[in-house]
């Protein structure tokens, strides 16, 4: 009975081959479906984006402000946590030279080394001369003033003084060893890993202040996104970190423009001065101080900079949205 019962219901089964046309009949229309619904998912995508450019410039910087302000909340809030910190830590990290800077520990930068900038500055005081003072002028920016590529530079509300926010544009030396007490300025250059462009965003009214009272320039120096910074570079064998040019505009109006090699306290110098006070260490960055052409930045400039032969870079100016 039972393989009679088995065999009846065997006549009512496809066979092999029919299953396999079923399939492929069911495979056809899915793949049909599957290319019809993309293409016009393609094309409406397209059009959206073109409909969407052309309908107002000012939209996507306000989109860009708003998705940069988006991920520093998102990692503000994984960081505020036990969990999300441990989550970080097992993530894998980035790579190179930028990865290295990322896990750097400190920015020194180097105040008044270019004359041309300690002349046009020493109006606003106090007095101060390169004869009476001629060790390098140090201070200190925290990590979390670097702004990578595409983030922007957020001014703070109470950036509207007599002289406002100004640029200052920098070369940044990016260290690839551990230095304490460096002998020479051989082994100093060996110690450099690359070089990255630097703004050195400053509150100069806040700076001004603080110089004139003899406090710390922390306050006016130290805001979240007032380091912003390029891609990083190397140099060929035998080019000389001297003849690097560097420039910056705003909103297409060239404001500083230098020959690195001008600065009083070259990159060997600094090094072997520094890591005589602090022991520097892999991905710290020497920002190696401005020349001459800083000026005021407002919500809605665009600044672009660069060294010609290596790399340029654009930030857009932003104004704090306080939330």
């Amino acid at each position: 009975r039972l393989f009679m019962s088995l065999l009846r219901n065997a006549k009512d089964l496809a066979s092999p081959s029919e299953l396999i046309v079923r399939s492929m009949r069911q495979a056809g229309v899915s793949l049909t479906l599957g290319v019809f619904l993309g293409a016009a998912a393609t094309a409406g995508a397209v059009c959206g984006a073109i409909a969407f450019w052309l309908a107002n410039e000012s939209l996507l910087k306000r989109l860009r402000r708003n998705a940069a302000e988006l991920v520093a909340a998102t990692r503000d809030a994984v960081l505020s946590t036990q969990e999300g910190r441990a989550l970080l830590d097992v993530l894998p990290k980035p790579q190179g030279l930028r990865g290295l800077v990322d896990e750097g520990r400190k920015a020194v930068c180097i105040g008044k080394n270019y004359r041309e900038h300690i002349t046009e500055l020493a109006h606003l005081g106090p007095e101060w001369t390169l004869e009476e003072h001629p060790e390098p002028v140090l201070f200190l920016k925290p990590t979390t003033a670097y702004a990578w590529p595409g983030t922007p530079l957020v001014l703070p509300r109470r950036s509207g003084g007599q002289h406002g926010v100004h640029h200052e544009l920098e070369l940044a030396v990016i260290m690839g060893k551990r230095v304490r007490r460096c002998a020479n300025d051989a082994a100093a250059m060996c110690a450099v890993a690359g070089y990255v462009l630097a703004l050195d965003i400053t509150d100069r009214d806040a700076q001004t202040a603080a110089k004139l009272t003899g406090m710390p320039w922390s306050v006016s120096k130290g805001h979240d996104t007032f380091l912003p910074l390029s891609e990083p570079f190397t140099l060929e064998t035998g080019e000389d970190w001297r003849q690097l040019r560097l420039w910056l505009s705003v909103n297409g109006e060239r404001r500083q423009a230098c020959q690195a090699g001008a600065m009083l306290h070259g990159i060997p110098a600094l090094i072997r001065y520094i890591s005589s006070i602090m022991t520097l260490e892999p991905g710290d960055l020497i920002v190696t101080g401005t020349p001459a052409g800083v000026g005021r930045l407002v919500p809605g400039d665009r600044i672009t900079a660069g060294v010609m032969g290596k790399m340029e870079m654009a930030v857009d100016v932003v104004l704090d949205g306080g939330e």
